[in-house]
C-alpha cells in the first residue's frame, strides 16, 4: 500500500523522501535501470534512446545535478505520478526504492528450501554430490537472506540460493534460512525462519585417496610410519596387517611403529571398512635399512630387432630400446644399443656384452622382437628363416650360460616378446627337433640372477596400435629409475600392467623370477676407483666419435667435406653420412660399390644425406655421386670401414 495518493505528482513529493529516492536511484546506477526502461515502454520516439539516457548523466559542471535527480525531474515533466512511479520501479525490480513510497509490507516466505521433499524427510544425497537449496520470500523492504547449518551462520551465504558440494559427513544435518528486512535506516523490521531441512549421506562404498608406500627402507630404532586415507560413509575404519598378521591398536589411518628392528620387517597393508563395503591397501614392503650395495661397473647390451626378413615386421622395438638405454645412461651403465642383428651378430654380441660381466659388475640384457616358447625361450634374429628351427634363434639358456660365467654381482635380462608355441601345422619341423642343452650357474655367486618377461609361458606380447612405444616397454620405464631393489622394481611393472588392463579381457601377464636375494638396486651407486680392465676394454670398443673428413670429386674439381655421426642414437649399428660445404648447384647420391645380401643403404629426407643399417657388413668402399641438374659428373669413394667403432667388426666375425 502507497504512503502517498497515486495521483501525487513526483514534485509534491516531502523533501525527506524525494532526498531519499534521489540518493538510492544514484546507488549502483539504480536510476539507468529505470531509465532504459521508461524510454523504451514509454512512447520516446522523437528522441534516441540512448542519447536520451546518457544525456541523464552529463551534470554541465552542477554537483547537485546528479542523474538521479535529473530523471525525476524528467518525469514530472512528463506528468509521472506517485502511482506511475511506483508500477515502474516495480517493473524494474528495484523493490528497495519502492519500499520508499510503500508502507511496510511484512515479509513472507514463498518458498521453503523443503518444498522438494516430503513432510518429515531427508534429503539424502551420495558424497561429492551438489546440494542446491532454495529460500524464496517476498516483502518491502525486499527480504534479505542468511543461511544456517545446525543453527551456526554460513559465512558468505546471503542469497535466496544455498549450493553445497558434500564432501564430509560433518556437512550432514539441518539447513535452514533467516529472512529478514531493513529499512533505509539500517533499522530491522521483521525476520522470520524457513521450514529446516534434514541434509544426509547416503551410505557409499570405500574409496582409497591415499595409498602407503611401495617400499620403505628404516634404520633401526627409528620409527615406521604408514599412512592411508579413505573417503566413505559411514566413516571408514582401519586395520593394519603385517604378513597378514593383525597388528593390535593399529586401527587408524595412520601406522606407527616406533623403535623398528628386524623383527618389524614385512609387507604392511591396511584392511578398511564401513559396514557397506571393504578395501585394501596396496602392500608396503618395509625392509631394515642396510648398507648400499656398490657396483664396480654396470654395463648394459639392448638388442632392437623389428626389421625381419622372414617374420612380420614390428613397430616399436627401436623405440623401446632407445628409451630403456636413455634411462640406463642416466643410472650410470655403460650402454651398448644394436638394431636389427642377423643370428651371427646376435651371438657375438652376447659374447663381447658377457666378457665384461665379471666380478662385481651389474650387467642388464634387454631383448625387444620376435620370440618363441619350446621349453625354453628363444629370441629369433632378423634372418631367421620362415620355418625357423630352435638352432636358427639365442636361446635365454644359451645367453645365460655366458653372461653368468665370469661372476657378475648382478644379471638382470628382460625378455619383451611372445613366448608362444610354432603352430605344428605351419611349422612341424620344429616339434620333432632334438634341442641343445646349455648349462649356466655362476662359478661362486649363486644369487645373482633376475629373469623378466613381458609376459608369461605360451601367451603373446604385444605392440599398441598406433602408439610409439610397445606395452612392457611403456610400463617399465615407470620405474626403472626408481631407487628400489631389483625385485620390488619388476614386481611393481606387473602391477602397473595389471592395472592398465583392469576390466578387460588380456592375455598378456607379465612375470618374473629371481635367485636374488640381496637389496640391488640398479641405482646402486659404482665403486669410486679404478674400472676392471674389461670394462675399459669395452668402452674402447663401442667408443664412437663423430669424424669430419675432406673429400674431392676430382673431375670437376669440387671439393667439399663428409660428416660421418651416428643416426639414430643410441643405436651404436646405424651410421649417418652427411656431404656439407657442397655448392647448391650441387647434389651428391649415394650407394655401395659392391652388392650387399641386405639392402643397408637408406637415403636421408634431408638433401645430401644417408644412413647405413650395420655398415661394418660392406665389403667395399661408399659411392658418393655428384649430380648437376640430375645428371652425374662425377664421383669419389669413401671407405666406410675405417670410420666406424671397432665393436661393429667383431660382431660379424666368425670366431669373436
Amino acid at each position: 500500500m502507497l504512503k502517498f495518493t497515486e495521483d501525487l505528482s513526483i514534485e509534491h513529493l516531502p523533501l525527506d523522501v524525494y532526498k531519499d529516492l534521489v540518493a538510492e536511484l544514484n546507488r549502483d546506477d539504480s536510476w539507468r535501470t529505470l531509465a532504459i526502461y521508461v524510454s523504451e515502454k514509454l512512447d520516446y520516439s522523437q528522441y534516441d534512446n540512448s542519447a536520451w539516457v546518457n544525456g541523464l548523466e552529463d551534470n554541465n559542471g552542477s554537483t547537485n545535478d546528479t542523474p538521479a535527480s535529473k530523471l525525476l525531474v524528467e518525469l514530472n515533466i512528463r506528468l509521472c505520478t506517485v502511482g506511475i512511479l511506483s508500477m515502474l520501479l516495480e517493473d524494474c525490480n528495484l523493490l528497495k526504492i519502492l519500499a520508499i513510497l510503500h508502507t511496510p509490507d511484512p515479509v513472507r516466505i514463498i518458498t521453503h528450501p523443503d518444498e522438494e521433499t516430503l513432510p518429515s524427510e531427508d534429503l539424502c544425497v551420495s558424497l561429492r554430490n551438489k546440494v542446491r537449496l532454495i529460500c524464496r520470500a517476498y516483502g518491502l523492504p525486499p527480504p534479505n537472506y542468511q543461511w544456517y547449518h545446525e543453527d551456526v551462520r554460513l559465512e558468505g551465504e546471503t542469497s535466496e540460493e544455498l549450493n553445497i558440494l558434500m564432501t564430509s559427513t560433518s556437512q550432514q544435518g539441518s539447513y535452514r534460512c533467516k529472512v529478514y528486512q531493513i529499512n533505509l535506516k539500517g533499522e530491522k523490521l521483521s525476520e522470520i525462519f524457513s521450514r529446516p531441512l534434514h541434509v544426509s549421506l547416503k551410505p557409499t562404498s570405500v574409496i582409497i585417496e591415499k595409498q602407503p608406500q611401495v617400499y620403505l627402507e628404516i634404520k633401526e630404532g627409528d620409527n615406521l610410519v604408514l599412512c592411508c586415507e579413505a573417503t566413505s560413509h559411514p566413516s571408514p575404519q582401519y586395520q593394519w596387517y603385517r604378513n597378514n598378521d593383525r597388528l593390535d591398536y593399529q586401527t587408524s589411518s595412520i601406522l606407527m611403529i616406533e623403535k623398528f628392528t628386524a623383527k618389524d620387517e614385512g609387507k604392511y597393508y591396511c584392511h578398511i571398512f564401513n559396514g557397506i563395503s571393504e578395501k585394501y591397501t596396496q602392500h608396503s614392503t618395509v625392509l631394515m635399512e642396510l648398507p648400499r650395495q656398490k657396483a664396480v661397473a654396470k654395463v648394459a647390451l639392448l638388442i632392437a630387432n623389428e626389421n625381419y626378413d622372414n617374420q612380420e615386421i614390428l613397430r616399436t622395438p627401436k623405440n623401446d630400446v632407445a628409451k630403456v638405454a636413455k634411462i640406463l645412461d642416466g643410472l650410470g651403465f655403460t650402454t651398448i644399443c644394436l638394431t636389427n642383428l642377423t643370428l651371427l651378430q646376435m651371438k657375438n654380441a652376447i659374447k663381447i656384452f658377457s666378457d665384461s660381466l665379471v666380478e662385481g659388475t651389474y650387467g642388464l640384457f634387454y631383448f625387444a622382437g620376435h620370440g618363441f616358447k619350446m621349453q625354453e625361450n628363444y629370441m629369433l634374429s632378423i634372418d631367421s628363416p620362415t620355418n625357423y628351427l630352435r638352432k636358427d634363434a639365442i636361446c635365454e639358456s644359451e645367453l645365460l650360460s655366458v653372461a653368468l660365467q665370469n661372476d657378475p654381482a648382478l644379471l638382470v635380462v628382460i625378455l619383451d616378446m611372445c613366448q608362444t608355441i610354432p603352430p605344428i601345422e605351419f611349422n612341424p619341423e620344429i616339434h620333432g627337433e632334438i634341442p641343445s642343452i646349455n648349462t649356466y650357474k655362476g662359478q661362486k655367486n649363486l644369487r645373482n640372477l633376475l629373469q623378466a618377461y613381458s609376459t608369461s609361458c605360451y601367451r603373446p606380447s604385444y605392440e599398441r596400435m598406433g602408439k610409439d612405444y610397445g606395452l612392457y616397454a611403456t610400463h617399465l620405464c615407470k620405474y626403472l629409475d626408481e631407487n628400489i631393489p631389483v625385485t620390488k622394481l619388476f614386481e611393481q611393472v606387473g602391477k602397473s600392467i595389471d592395472t592398465w588392463f583392469k576390466g578387460a579381457e588380456r592375455k598378456q601377464i607379465p612375470m618374473f623370477a629371481t635367485t636374488v636375494t640381496k637389496p640391488y638396486k640398479l641405482t646402486d651407486s659404482i665403486v669410486q676407483s679404478a674400472l676392471p680392465h674389461s670394462i675399459v676394454q669395452l668402452e674402447k670398443l663401442i667408443k664412437f666419435s663423430n669424424k669430419v673428413i675432406d673429400i674431392n670429386f676430382q673431375q670437376t674439381g669440387v671439393k667439399c667435406k663428409a660428416k660421418i655421426s651416428q643416426y639414430a642414437k643410441p643405436c651404436l649399428n646405424c651410421i649417418q653420412i652427411s656431404v656439407i660445404d657442397l655448392d647448391d648447384k650441387w647434389e651428391v647420391n649415394f650407394f655401395n660399390s659392391v652388392h650387399t645380401k641386405r639392402n643397408n643403404l637408406f637415403k636421408c629426407a634431408s638433401k645430401n644425406k644417408c644412413w647405413f643399417q650395420s655398415p661394418e657388413t660392406n665389403e667395399g668402399p661408399l659411392v658418393i655421386s655428384l649430380l648437376d641438374n640430375g645428371v652425374p659428373v662425377g664421383a669419389t669413394l669413401l671407405e666406410i670401414n675405417e670410420l666406424v667403432p671397432t665393436f661393429l667388426y667383431r660382431l660379424n666375425q666368425v670366431n669373436a
